[in-house]
């Protein structure tokens, strides 16, 4: 059974939003404006989600998607989105964010917006089939590959290794076997983790046909494992990231913000907002990409092994106990007001969940300035909310989308003392 729906308005996860007889839908690949027949499926959420079998009045705001494997792969989800309207509703998840939390928010700085051909971090996901490997993303809402011949919107240098990976692994993978890619694009090179979803052990044969796939493709790391126990296969070079006077070899698979462009511009924010020269506390500090290379005194707080090594590697190199590295679990055990009291500002770049507990002790201190970087308005919007109630006011907001034609939106922002 189909039925006819209008589009009222485009949801959270870029479904098209319809109501009928007091029922609520969710269309995929629908805009809102348009007149679509769909298929009803199961129950999701406050609502019904749906199979869009045909558009029968589109929007005028309606694009033909540049990818082949748009509506299949998982990976993007608005392609088919005129850019400026889609941008307009993408700042809009902040907007309404802020506002349903109460929040008192300035006029947004111009945002970032993300460009095909960008993002230097992708995560591929290859299976062996037989004698052929499946190399790319998951469908959507499902556990089978789209195979891949171009991404639209990685780095050229990430899509080119596609095929390298599908030669070599043929032969590591067991038949049926599957491993995640983990590839990092960083000033010295492509950075790679093979990431095995079962235990598999590689003999010295192995190692060499993947040590060879390294040379053929010009990779600067190739690692085997997860990211706490990964094994280097081959180093031919050091993978470097260039923090503005600072150099970082980052661990595999370290997180990088998903642009180099967008990292600059989150960088150039700190230094401009937080002040050249201030005593800085980097909290979820990761490997310090936003802070470390800066001028002034520096502490990072960071949870992760891997990364901190990495800091802690790169604060040795910089000297002068400028650079101070703690491994702390800021979830458990956030900073305190008594030690938040000798910085004169705090960079706070939580994962998705945000940081309430931290937000907390941040509210009662007396730090001048915060800037927060985040990747979910809707924990940005209740952190913020912790900190206004503390007496802080948002005084600027740039959004940033590194993620282009996905749900996914970051920010930064700046709060200060009233």
């Amino acid at each position: 059974m189909t039925i006819r729906l209008d589009i009222l308005e485009m949801g959270a996860r870029g479904d098209g939003i319809a109501e009928l007889e007091g029922e609520r839908y969710f269309v995929p690949f629908a805009l809102p404006g348009e007149v679509v027949e769909a298929e009803p499926l199961d129950a999701r959420g406050e609502g019904t989600a749906t199979r869009l079998i045909e558009v029968l009045a589109p929007s005028r705001h309606r694009e033909t998607p540049p990818c082949a494997h748009f509506t299949v792969c998982g990976g993007c989800a608005l392609q088919h989105w005129r850019r400026d309207v889609y941008t307009a509703w993408k700042i809009g998840l902040v907007e309404r964010a802020l506002k349903q939390r109460g929040v008192e928010a300035p006029a947004f700085e111009p945002p970032m917006i993300g460009v095909p051909g960008e993002r230097r971090r992708a995560d591929f996901v290859l299976r062996r089939q037989g004698r052929r490997v499946l190399a790319g993303f998951h469908e959507r809402a499902s556990a089978r590959i789209v195979d891949v011949g171009t991404c639209v919107v990685a780095r050229p240098s990430l899509t080119s290794l596609l095929e390298p990976l599908r030669a070599a692994l043929v032969e590591v993978l067991p038949d049926g076997a599957a491993a995640d890619a983990v590839v990092n694009e960083t000033d010295s090179g492509l950075d790679v983790l093979l990431r095995p979803h079962k235990r598999l052990d590689l003999s010295i044969d192995l190692r060499q046909a993947l040590a060879v796939m390294a040379e053929q493709a010009d990779l600067a790391r190739l690692s085997w494992g997860d990211r706490a126990r990964a094994e280097p296969i081959v180093m031919r070079r050091a993978p470097l990231l260039v923090l503005g006077d600072a150099t970082v070899q980052p661990p595999p698979g370290a997180f990088l913000q998903a642009t180099k462009r967008g990292e600059q511009v989150m960088r150039a924010a700190v230094a401009a907002w937080a002040g050249p020269t201030a005593h800085l506390a980097d909290l979820f500090a990761g490997i310090g990409a936003l802070s470390l290379g800066r001028g002034g005194r520096l502490s990072l707080f960071e949870s992760d092994v891997p990364s901190v090594e990495a800091a802690q590697s790169t604060a040795r190199k910089i000297g002068d106990n400028r650079v101070h590295v703690e491994r702390r679990d800021l979830f458990r055990r956030p900073l305190t007001v008594a030690e938040l009291q000798t910085f004169e500002a705090v960079l706070l770049d939580p994962p998705r969940a945000g940081a309430a507990a931290q937000t907390s002790e941040l509210a009662s201190s007396r730090v001048a300035r915060i800037v927060y970087a985040s990747c979910d308005p809707g924990s940005f919007a209740r952190d913020a909310r912790i900190l206004q109630d503390g007496g802080y006011r948002l005084e600027k907001l740039m959004p940033i989308d590194q993620f282009l034609w996905s749900t996914h939106l970051e920010l930064i922002a700046l709060f200060s003392r009233r």
